[in-house]
């Protein structure tokens, strides 16, 4: 609904402030190792008027480990290759570094099927407007949600990422 609207009936919410989507990036890689994110994600911050660093808060699409790490690269937070030097250096706790699949992601519930692609959309709401089940990042405004799925024997088929951010 419009942002006016929610206001006026009293509720939490939260904007859209950019989103990307891409299917089939890099497909004559003959292993993926990077993703459609990687392609798009200027694009994204651009739309939202933002960058990496501004970014509180990031919700991935966690099914393996692995898959946590090419994103944190492909989405900008470090360079392709660095990303097990950036998990060196920061922590991924609610009050850490860099707060990570803050409600635990989808390798702590288990991977809900189709389901499993809001867990990380739905905490990112919860942080945005203080409304979370658990530790509360202070001050987020800004959170980084994506998503990737679609798998084929070698590859995702699908990537996409948002910027969700409060007024």
């Amino acid at each position: 609904m419009r942002a006016d609207r929610a206001r006026r009936l009293g509720l939490a919410h939260v904007r859209l402030a950019g989103a990307i989507e891409r299917h089939n990036a890099f497909p004559d890689d003959p292993v993926q190792y990077r993703g459609g994110w990687a392609m798009d994600r200027d694009r994204l911050y651009q739309a939202a008027g933002i960058g990496p660093a501004d970014i509180d808060l990031v919700e991935v699409y966690d099914d393996y480990p692995v898959i946590s790490l090419m994103q944190i690269e492909d989405l900008g937070f470090c360079g392709k290759g660095e990303g097990p030097d950036f998990i060196r250096r920061h922590s991924f706790e609610v009050a850490g570094s860099f707060p990570f699949n803050t409600s635990g992601g989808q390798l702590s519930v288990g991977q809900a099927g189709a389901a499993g692609g809001t867990l990380g959309l739905v905490e990112a709401i919860r942080q945005l407007t203080g409304q979370t089940l658990g530790g509360q990042v202070d001050g987020a405004r800004h959170a980084l949600v994506s998503g990737f799925g679609m798998i084929n024997f070698d590859r995702g088929l699908c990537t996409g990422a948002a910027i969700l951010a409060t007024d």
